[in-house]
């Protein structure tokens, strides 16, 4: 990374843990990938979200993805940490 923290708070994630341990960082992103890819199999896998029309997937203990199923995509919203505020 070339040291300046991103402005999209999903890549925040990523910067602050690859701040600490590259190597977790990099393993981070894998399994959300993974996670993402898993939605395009299984589209209605999550919970119903908070937010009509939305569906949340648990990535990893302490990160929520937000997504969106339309008639032929799956749209990634948001990743929250569960620290962070969700609606703004």
């Amino acid at each position: 990374m070339n040291g300046r923290a991103p402005r999209s708070p999903t890549c925040g994630r990523f910067w602050i843990v690859s701040q600490d341990n590259p190597h977790a960082a990099r393993a981070l992103a894998a399994g959300f990938r993974q996670t993402a890819e898993h939605l395009t199999q299984h589209l209605f896998i999550g919970r119903r979200g908070d937010i009509e029309g939305t569906r949340e997937r648990m990535l990893h203990r302490n990160d929520l993805l937000t997504y969106r199923v339309g008639s032929e995509t799956v749209e990634i919203l948001q990743i929250w940490h569960v620290a962070q505020k969700r609606f703004h």
